[in-house]
């Protein structure tokens, strides 16, 4: 049942721990000065060099700390926005944002609710300490014995890697976002002629046991399986296992729903072959390659880092389920996602996670009993822009990936870098704040609610953020340059 948020924290338990705070440092300054002044006595260069300078800005001067001294009224005035903001919003919240590490805001944060796409930062996170940055998902071509004359004696089998990004040019026209990076599946057929071969005198068989062959999980509603929420789960996939292209890959199609992957994927690179003048005698199909097969060629996607780079740009479901199965794959021998799922909690906690709270049945945040606090939310997005590749994947307000609709011509415009989720009943954020000010925020926000398909509850909130801090730029509050 929907409720109205009523835990805050209150502004003047904070406004006191910003005045201790500003006490205790001045103390320490009345303490180490003295030691620090000692130290720069004994070196005859330090002290000439300290004896021509004249400090504009006195040492005990609340200018040696321009951050706790915007606090003491920047940090007030934000929750109390926020704080009035929220009592207006009718569903659960989680909130919480820091700046260095200090909390500002903190409401629920450790509360557990739906995250939505927010998951897939523990994903990422997993993906990197797992598989590592460079790993790639590999498509192999197996034949019974090597070509000769480049011919092909015998069916082709394209063994599938779990690349989840395979698009033909024709797929590319259905996508939101026009800059959505994709893997053109041209480059995959061209590594056959590359090889040197003319004809295939059998047919062409999709193999993507690889993984196991459950294309939904069980839990999910099945509303997922239309409209391309996420693609049927395939180690052998393109254009997210959509029909319409298998004989027109290259053209726009209204139809399309979801089919069997490695067929789709065979019959679709017969296609492709055939216009490149390789010629193939017999159809396409699904099957195991033999054990015993050579291999004739292979193709290599782009590096992990990549792949998650798309994943959180664009949210992308296929990509988030794919790549747990390989997680489960590499560290359990399993490519399932119960393995994945495993996998992840246990590099979660090896670096240092507190995983209180977190539910993940599924690598993408579909699932609606997925559950995370703020505060985890917000530990994970830390850790990732640790990562300067993945920092960088983070959508952008009004500009990049699924903020590029939104915060447009807004107070985030063009400031808020943040991992979106939404579902029916969820809206979330979270990511990074670039304040007017010259603050960079860090923060969670999570919205659970009966409908929450508006994402303006997110927006509006960092919105809010924008406020911090009112008055002169912290650059500006900082020690004077010495004469």
């Amino acid at each position: 049942m929907a409720r109205l948020v009523d835990e805050r924290v209150r502004p003047t338990n904070l406004m006191r721990c910003g005045k201790r705070f500003v006490a205790l440092v001045t103390f320490g300054v009345l303490v180490i000065a003295p030691s620090v002044a000692l130290a720069a006595t004994s070196n005859d260069d330090a002290a000439t060099n300290a004896a021509n300078a004249t400090p504009t800005t006195p040492l005990l001067s609340a200018r040696r700390f321009p951050g706790a001294l915007q606090a003491t009224t920047a940090d007030p005035d934000l929750i109390s926005s926020i704080d009035q903001y929220l009592s207006k919003v009718v569903g659960t919240t989680c909130a919480i944002v820091e700046q260095d590490g200090r909390i500002i805001y903190s409401h629920g944060e450790g509360e557990s609710l739906a995250p939505a796409s927010t998951l897939k930062l523990a994903t990422a996170l997993a993906a990197i300490d797992i598989l590592g940055p460079d790993a790639t998902f590999t498509t192999r071509f197996i034949a019974s014995k090597q070509p000769k004359n480049g011919v092909i004696d015998g069916d082709l089998y394209v063994v599938g890697g779990g690349d989840p990004l395979f698009a033909t040019s024709g797929y590319k026209t259905v996508f939101d976002d026009p800059d959505q990076f994709y893997e053109d599946f041209n480059q995959l057929a061209d590594t056959l002629s590359g090889a040197g071969v003319k004809e295939i005198s059998g047919g062409i068989i999709g193999d993507d046991s690889r993984y196991d062959n459950v294309r939904w999980i069980p839990s999910w509603p099945t509303r997922y399986q239309v409209g391309g929420t996420v693609a049927p789960l395939s180690a052998l996939l393109v254009n997210d296992g959509n029909t319409g292209y298998t004989d027109t890959p290259g053209e726009a199609t209204a139809n399309r729903k979801a089919g069997d992957p490695p067929l789709l994927f065979a019959q679709t690179l017969r296609t492709v072959l055939a216009a490149k003048g390789i010629k193939v005698n017999g159809g396409a199909s699904t099957g195991r390659a033999p054990a015993d097969g050579k291999e004739i060629a292979s193709f290599d996607s782009v590096p992990m880092v990549k792949v998650l780079s798309e994943m959180l740009t664009d949210s992308d479901n296929t990509t988030a389920e794919l790549v747990l199965k390989e997680i489960g794959l590499t560290a359990k021998g399993q490519g399932t996602t119960a393995a994945g799922l495993e996998a992840v909690k246990e590099s979660l906690k090896r670096q240092g996670f507190d995983l209180t709270g977190l539910v993940m049945v599924d690598g993408s945040g579909l699932d609606t009993t997925d559950r995370i606090s703020c505060a985890l939310d917000l530990a994970f997005v830390n850790a990732l822009s640790r990562n300067p590749d993945l920092a960088a994947a983070l959508p952008l307000g009004g500009r990049t990936g699924t903020l590029r609709k939104r915060m447009s011509a807004t107070a985030s415009t063009g400031r808020v870098r943040a991992k979106t989720g939404t579902l029916n009943s969820v809206n979330a954020l979270t990511g990074f704040a670039d304040t007017p000010q010259g603050n960079t925020l860090a923060f969670s926000f999570i919205h659970n609610g009966n409908d929450t398909r508006t994402t303006g509850v997110a927006d509006g909130f960092t919105d809010r953020l924008m406020t911090y801090a009112k008055g002169p730029k912290i650059a500006s509050l900082g020690p004077l340059p010495t004469k």
